[in-house]
């Protein structure tokens, strides 16, 4: 009796043993379709440090079997939600750096297994920097009470805020937190603007915090859109009147118009503003610096006003598709902090189009920028797509290896220059989502990838956008409420030279 129960106990240890260890069919059919997963994984090209790839098998079946294959190693989950663990998923890209993990998914209906065709996950052998930010704000054109500015850890699912609209708010006094931007990626040297109540120029420099004012009495507007000099301790920005309109019969339901804007320059070190002189005629918006600080880039429309009773916002809103935004730049000397005149980059308005957001590699070859039929604020625009221009041959091309159907806008580049991440609606066509984007030397890009969540289908659930994702090198390590406790405070004004 006591040599059965034995055996009894070792078969049944077996079996959950068995149990514990999925195993994939010996007798399926070979399917020559790609296998429906959420997000779509199949084929990208993603950095040898990012978060685990976490997806779910978007087909009813009656089980499910997924093998990933590495080196000599294998993994295998019988769940639909497929999740490898951060440790498992970190011996994965360390064994398929430079070359690519393999993914095979079963699905069994009846009885009868299926194989869909094999897909790779390729692994490049540069890594993308370890933090990304951005705001996340609801889908509503007047509430923002409870936005905030967040950063995440692209190497896990980490994730904190920054700081929080609601921290200072109460039921009378409001607050907007927007145009979030760091210096060479580097988290100490951050600043954001605080609109409304209490409102100001929140800077973080070195360990320094500071709230300014940089709106003057001969300035249209405090600082909006940042660019910081790559060396210098300066911030140039575009000082904007924006205002919103909406469509009763078109599926694009919003404008978001640049009604007047200009071009400052911000020098921390002496609290000083000085205005970058140019066309009153001319509407200067998203500036950007070369790598190397020599050129300040911009988009520009031209725009002249045809009745000068008409108020200028009721005119500018009648003539909306009529703005087409070029792209130029102006040398800058920053031992005389002098910039020289305008030079076009661009003539999106000679096709008919119009450019914005201009963004330079690093390495100072490439210009991206996005592009569509008309005004500056690209998210709301469907046909917005990313370009791309060489700057040695100035030949430009859509990047259609990574667009979509849907829009495409904000951009920014990775520190080594192999990676881009950009906002997309290719989902769903109304929350943007952060995609990533290998470009190599030649600036040809691989198929994005979505921001990897630990839940897979977290991105349809998720009922709020993610605005301006910039990379950065490590977290900013200063607490929310040491920027209440700033913001709380009056901001101090600017001088302004000119």
């Amino acid at each position: 009796m006591k040599h059965f129960c034995k055996n009894i106990a070792a078969a049944l240890a077996a079996a959950l043993c068995f149990g514990c260890t999925p195993q994939a069919p010996e007798q399926y059919t070979d399917s020559h379709e790609l296998p429906d997963i959420y997000p779509d994984y199949t084929e990208v090209t993603v950095p040898p440090n990012i978060a685990p790839l976490h997806f779910m098998v978007d087909e009813e079946a009656d089980a499910y079997v997924t093998r990933f294959s590495y080196g000599n190693e294998e993994w295998t989950t019988d769940e639909r939600d497929v999740t490898p663990g951060l440790s498992r998923w970190r011996d994965m890209l360390a064994a398929a750096k430079g070359k690519a993990i393999g993914v095979e998914v079963f699905v069994e209906h009846d009885g009868q297994w299926t194989r869909h065709k094999p897909f790779r996950i390729h692994v490049a052998e540069e890594p993308i920097d370890a933090y990304l930010t951005y705001r996340l704000i609801s889908p509503s054109y007047v509430t923002y009470r409870d936005l905030t500015l967040n950063q995440r850890d692209l190497t896990s699912f980490d994730e904190s805020i920054i700081y929080g609209n609601m921290i200072n708010s109460d039921v009378d006094h409001a607050q907007c937190i927007n145009c979030h931007s760091c210096q060479n990626y580097n988290p100490a040297r951050l600043q954001f603007h605080v609109r409304e109540a209490m409102g100001g120029t929140v800077i973080a420099y070195d360990g320094k915090l500071t709230k300014v004012n940089l709106k003057t009495d001969s300035l249209i507007s405090g600082g909006v859109y940042p660019a910081w000099h790559p060396t210098e301790k300066l911030i140039a920005y575009s000082v904007n009147q924006t205002g919103q309109t909406f469509h009763t019969r078109d599926l694009q339901k919003v404008e978001v118009q640049d009604m007047l804007s200009d071009l400052i320059l911000y020098d921390l070190e002496k609290n000083e503003v000085t205005r970058i002189l140019g066309d009153k005629d001319e509407l200067e918006v998203f500036p950007w610096w070369s790598p190397d600080g020599k050129y300040l880039y911009y988009a520009s429309a031209h725009f002249e006003r045809k009745d000068s009773a008409e108020r200028l916002d009721n005119e500018t809103i009648r003539r909306y598709q009529e703005f087409k935004y070029n792209l130029y730049r102006r040398p800058f000397d920053a031992a005389s902090r002098q910039v020289g005149p305008a030079e076009l980059v661009f003539d999106a308005a000679a096709i008919n189009k119009s450019a914005t957001l201009p963004r330079i590699s690093p390495d100072g070859r490439f210009l991206m920028f996005a592009m569509g039929k008309y005004g500056v604020f690209h998210i709301w625009h469907k046909e917005a797509d990313l370009y791309l221009m060489d700057l040695r041959t100035r030949q430009v091309r859509p990047m259609t290896e990574i667009n979509s159907d849907d829009v495409e806008s904000y951009h920014t580049w990775s520190s080594n220059g192999r990676w881009v991440v950009f906002s997309s609606r290719r989902n769903d066509g109304n929350y943007t989502r952060p995609f990533f984007a290998y470009i190599d030397k030649d600036g040809r890009g691989r198929k994005p990838f979505e921001l990897p969540q630990e839940v897979p289908d977290m991105h349809r659930r998720f009922t709020r956008s993610y605005n301006i994702p910039e990379f950065m090198s490590a977290p900013v390590d200063i607490a929310p409420q040491e920027f209440a406790r700033l913001i709380r405070k009056d901001a101090v004004p600017a001088r302004q030279l000119n």
